[in-house]
């Protein structure tokens, strides 16, 4: 469980001390445990569902198999039932129209591409049960090699946030020696008639599933009166898992001089600052070309966009570069970062047949999901 039920903000007088994330995180982890592993948090993330045939999505066939490569792994595929999807038209009924989603329960669905990478119109599919992608009935497509970027899980409620709060407190309470802390403690002194002695409480309550705090216990009583100790699931051999992708890290610092472009969208793009010294060398009365090369993240894919992707301002040392969704997409992919650069260049008037070029400009190229939020930060040139 990733995904905090608080902030350490949240904690009052304890938000500042060196235990606040600590505290914050051990409360969220305890009571998600103790509440039967329900309620997860919000996550968005972004899966590719392979689809090899009808037989390998929903189950055994008593067809002839033949064995076949794809994706770089084999599988025996029954013959003539290859699902390519260009040539099917969706009934809005058959199992062959459905895809269900990994995470769950999905909150919403924010793209889905194709395998050419084209981002299919929203209208085309509608969300089943929170968990399901139906096609629409009559439209010329099917969800079979796609990638889904959606948003699912389920956040804590107002009393399990209240009480992830309480407990968090406490725990920082103890952690900083307080002696108001309200946690069990194993050791009691007890003195009767003049006589003291200690007992060692057995804690019976932790075999509850309980903290012995009242609103803490009053919450896990109410969510789990079972004592569950996780979600109920069902699992099928006949159903292939998706694989979470994890995007790499940017090439560059982050900047407001990255070029963003979001999915569904026709374009994205920056006006990235040149050096005064290079803007000298444009203004001297010559025909320069401009050039703007994209690259994914290994440099081991580029496209070459000409001069139609750049636009220089020599007024105010700024290079406007644009980028399209379908290039970022050939290049990029949806995952993983790329990096662009600027080139201006014109033939050389000392070497005839000879071109002379000049390295203008450099950031990151990435794709979003139109929800996501972009930060930035400016850095000098």
């Amino acid at each position: 469980m990733s995904n905090l039920w608080i902030t350490p903000e949240e904690l009052g007088a304890y938000a500042n001390t060196e235990y606040a994330y600590q505290a914050a995180k051990s409360a969220s982890n305890i009571l998600w445990a103790l509440s039967g592993r329900k309620y997860n948090g919000v996550t968005t993330v972004t899966e590719r569902y392979a689809c090899a045939s009808r037989t390998y999505r929903y189950g055994p066939s008593n067809r002839n198999n033949i064995a076949d490569i794809i994706g770089g792994e084999i599988h025996n595929i029954p013959s003539s039932d290859l699902d390519f999807f260009d040539d099917m038209t969706s009934d809005g009924v058959s199992p062959s129209t459905r895809l269900r989603l990994r995470g769950r329960p999905v909150q919403r669905i924010h793209t889905i591409r194709d395998r050419s990478g084209k981002v299919i119109d929203s209208s085309n599919y509608y969300l089943v049960d929170s968990s399901t992608v139906q096609a629409a009935p009559g439209v010329a497509w099917t969800p079979c090699d796609v990638e889904v970027t959606y948003t699912y899980g389920i956040d804590a409620p107002t009393l399990g946030k209240m009480a992830a709060r309480t407990l968090a407190k406490e725990l920082a309470k103890g952690w900083a020696g307080d002696d108001d802390c309200m946690l069990p403690q194993r050791v009691t002194s007890i003195s009767r008639q003049g006589v003291s002695y200690t007992l060692l409480d057995q804690q019976d309550f932790l075999d509850e599933l309980r903290t012995g705090i009242y609103e803490i216990d009053l919450f896990l009583r109410t969510v789990n009166p079972d004592k569950a100790r996780a979600r109920a699931r069902v699992f099928t051999p006949d159903v292939p898992r998706a694989r979470r992708a994890t995007p790499k890290p940017l090439k560059y610092g982050i900047s407001d001089y990255d070029v963003v472009v979001r999915a569904g969208e026709t374009a994205g793009y920056s006006e990235v600052p040149f050096t005064t010294l290079n803007a000298s060398w444009l203004d001297d009365g010559s025909t320069w070309t401009t050039e703007t090369i994209i690259y994914n993240y290994s440099g081991t894919k580029s496209r070459n966009l000409g001069s139609t992707a750049t636009t220089i301002n020599t007024a105010t040392n700024k290079v406007k570069v644009q980028v399209s969704y379908e290039d970022a997409l050939a290049v990029n992919g949806m995952i993983d970062p790329g990096t662009f650069d600027v080139y201006v260049s014109r033939p050389d008037p000392l070497a005839p047949g000879e071109t002379e070029t000049i390295y203008l400009a450099a950031g990151n190229l990435r794709i979003t999901t139109s929800s996501q939020t972009i930060t930035a930060y400016t850095i000098g040139t």
